[in-house]
């Protein structure tokens, strides 16, 4: 079972992050985030689908990647001061 402890610890970090960027919408924040770990972590879970119009949307997928991993994340991040 995993720990619950790391929700509260997960979303004051997010609060953290989110109060320097006041002006981020939730997703935009969200998004930027994903963008920063997938980056770090040889493009880790990111999506690409190009569209019939030619555009290129990108997502990222992290199902899979365990709470403990993004929270040292952005533990980095709040830190460094950078996502």
């Amino acid at each position: 079972m995993r720990d619950p402890e790391r929700i509260t610890e997960l979303l004051e970090l997010i609060n953290a992050l989110w109060s320097k960027s006041p002006d981020l919408r939730f997703n935009q924040l969200i998004y930027n985030l994903q963008y920063g770990y997938s980056q770090k972590n040889s493009n880790l879970g990111l999506i690409k689908v190009e569209d019939s119009d030619g555009f290129t949307r990108t997502g990222f997928d992290f199902f899979n990647l365990e709470d403990e991993a993004f929270i040292t994340y952005l533990k980095e991040v709040l830190s460094h001061g950078k996502y």
